[in-house]
C-alpha cells in the first residue's frame, strides 16, 4: 500500500511516498519500537484529548563514524491527514545511543496512526530505518 504525505518544511513543499515496508538504505543506524511517555518520561498506555503524548525511541549508531539524522514523528488522522509533524536533527558518534521523543498534544478523540522514522537529514531525505506504525485512541 502506498500513501503520499504532504510535508511543509519552511517554504518547500516535499511530496514523499511511503509504503507499509519503508524502503531504508543499508543504514548503521537502529531505532526502538516507539513507546509513548509522560512528561516524566513514564510509559503510558491511555491517552486524552489535551495531553501531552511523548512518542520516544533510542537510536543507535551501530557505524565506524559519525552519522547525522532526522528523527520524524508524524500523526495521522482517522483520514490518513496530517494532524502533527515535527523533527529532531542532531548527529552520533560510533557506537552512541540516542533517546530522543516529540511530543504530540490530540486536540481531539479520536483513532490516529503515530508514524516514526529517521532520514539523514530533512534537506536530503534518505530513509536510515523503516517507518515504525502504531495505532493510538485518544479518548
Amino acid at each position: 500500500m502506498l500513501r503520499n504525505t504532504l510535508f511543509l518544511l519552511g517554504s518547500v513543499l516535499a511530496l514523499v511516498g511511503f509504503s507499509q515496508s519503508a524502503m531504508a538504505m543499508d543504514s548503521n543506524i537502529s531505532m526502538t519500537q516507539p513507546i509513548m511517555v509522560d512528561t516524566s518520561g513514564q510509559k503510558v498506555s491511555s491517552f486524552h484529548a489535551g495531553q501531552q503524548i511523548g512518542i520516544e525511541s533510542t537510536l543507535t549508531n551501530n557505524g565506524q563514524s559519525e552519522q547525522k539524522f532526522a528523527y520524524m514523528v508524524q500523526v495521522l488522522g482517522s483520514n490518513g491527514e496530517t494532524q502533527y509533524f515535527e523533527s529532531t536533527s542532531a548527529a552520533m558518534l560510533p557506537s552512541q545511543a540516542f533517546t530522543t521523543s516529540q511530543v504530540w498534544i490530540p486536540k481531539s478523540t479520536g483513532q490516529y496512526t503515530i508514524e516514526v522514522f529517521v532520514w539523514s537529514s530533512l534537506s536530503s531525505p534518505i530513509p536510515l530505518t523503516n517507518v515504525s506504525q502504531i495505532p493510538l485512541t485518544v479518548t
